[in-house]
């Protein structure tokens, strides 16, 4: 019994190790950029909204790439609202 539950927790580590899988995200953030910052934003779409707000947007591949961007996002200081896979109900 005690192996079987060891094996169980080596698969749902490497799931959890190996990253999501990649799909289409929307990240709302307080602060706008240009659309120049799209490349280095992994070529995500930048969407301005009227009220100081934008939405990056588009085909993020893995966990760890979603993680690079948030810390892109980090780093220029800008306020994270809200991170969903676009087609998902809120």
């Amino acid at each position: 019994m005690e192996n079987k539950k060891k094996e169980t927790n080596k698969v749902n580590q490497g799931e959890l190790s190996t990253g999501a899988r990649g799909g289409c995200f929307e990240i709302h953030v307080r602060g706008q950029l240009d659309e120049s910052w799209s490349e280095w934003l992994e070529g995500l779409k930048v969407t301005l909204l009227d009220n100081d707000e934008m939405i990056l947007s588009g085909y993020i591949g893995d966990q760890a790439a979603l993680m690079g961007v948030l810390n892109k996002v980090y780093g220029l200081n800008l306020a994270l609202l809200s991170v969903s896979e676009a087609g998902q109900k809120k």
